[in-house]
């Protein structure tokens, strides 16, 4: 690849990066706010276009009554309120689109200029996959919360997994792109690269263990029943969790009422951050020193950091949900929690680039 296409090339994934990160917000404000079930129909072409008059949001409406969240905590709201919830379902699925084309209209235009050899292209391919796979399982996702009161966790969990998975591949094609031509020593033998490269990949496997957690969190609304910390309602094991009957049902289905369930999802939750922290600082003081090169040097100085700051962020937002969930920090949070997949993957791909000298 030429310096001309691959600074083009580099340039249109990060904005890709950019766009799968809003897009993640988006979602997140979209779940917090309740509004994913506002739009009771897919429609993928038809669907690019809002009501455009009163007699169109009157039907969009109609068909929201008829749906088990409109019936049990909605029931009575406003046309303008329902506008509300709809804008942010239907941004949220006109950015999934508008997506789209700004991927394929310049990957059209990088192939006819030849500037993709053949592994490129099928990496690019697997994204444009994935992406369709996300489009097609959030509207599972929709679909399966049509039917009660709100969007199953696990489901929530899963289609936050899939987005955030894509955005990990697409941060490392960008910097494939933009790095893959550079050269960086590392100070450090075979053993303890091996070493090291076995560390950044299950900080990246408990952080995505972490994400799904969370997702199932929020899907379960579970901060509200421990609003604490350091402790759990003044206990640092909460005792609901030996004393109440185990159960799963509220991860397949939102059930307030189970309260096993949001105590065990909280808990483990806190227990999988805390482990991520402790993980992420020995990575840190094994590898501060492995390098000269200054944009490696700074990602590594970066890493705890954002864990941290991560960190700090869900302990803020478990002590304001009090009461309901704090839109502003939960979506904060997940854009932490983005962040620190981004610098995650900048240490792996560090780690496993071949070092040329």
């Amino acid at each position: 690849m030429s310096p001309l296409a691959r600074k083009v090339v580099g340039t249109w994934l990060f904005l890709g990066c950019c766009m799968v990160f809003f897009q993640v917000l988006v979602g997140g404000v979209t779940r917090l706010t309740e509004s994913g079930l506002s739009i009771t129909q897919w429609k993928p072409l038809k669907g690019i276009v809002p009501p455009l008059n009163e007699q169109e949001w009157n039907a969009d409406f109609e068909l929201y009554k008829q749906k088990v969240q409109y019936k049990t905590i909605n029931e009575g709201m406003t046309l303008g309120e329902f506008k509300w919830i709809f804008f942010w379902e239907y941004f949220h699925r006109f950015w999934a689109r508008f997506m789209g084309f700004v991927f394929i209209i310049p990957f059209a235009f990088f192939v006819l200029k030849g500037w993709l050899d053949k592994n490129f292209f099928r990496k690019i391919g697997v994204l444009f996959l994935w992406g369709g796979l996300i489009g097609i399982y959030g509207w599972i996702m929709v679909k399966s919360g049509l039917t009660g009161m709100f969007v199953p966790p696990v489901h929530l969990s899963i289609h936050l997994v899939l987005a955030l998975s894509l955005f990990a591949y697409l941060v490392y094609m960008t910097l494939s792109v933009y790095r893959g031509h550079d050269s960086w020593q590392l100070a450090v033998d075979g053993s303890q690269l091996i070493q090291l490269r076995r560390l950044s990949v299950a900080i990246l496997i408990v952080l995505f263990l972490q994400i799904f957690l969370g997702g199932i969190v929020s899907g379960m609304k579970a901060g509200l029943a421990y609003p604490t910390w350091p402790d759990m309602n003044g206990q640092i094991i909460p005792s609901a969790l030996y004393q109440l009957q185990p159960s799963t049902v509220g991860f397949t289905q939102y059930n307030a009422q189970d309260f096993w369930g949001r105590t065990f999802i909280q808990f483990t939750h806190r227990f999988s951050a805390y482990t991520l922290v402790v993980l992420v600082v020995v990575f840190f003081f094994k590898s501060r020193n492995i390098t000269a090169d200054k944009f490696f040097k700074l990602g590594l100085n970066l890493f705890p950091v954002i864990v941290l700051l991560q960190a700090a962020i869900g302990i803020i937002t478990v002590l304001k949900c009090v009461g309901k969930i704090p839109v502003f920090y939960g979506v904060l949070h997940q854009a932490g929690a983005m962040l620190l997949i981004a610098a995650t993957v900048f240490v792996i791909f560090h780690l496993t680039k071949p070092e040329t000298k």
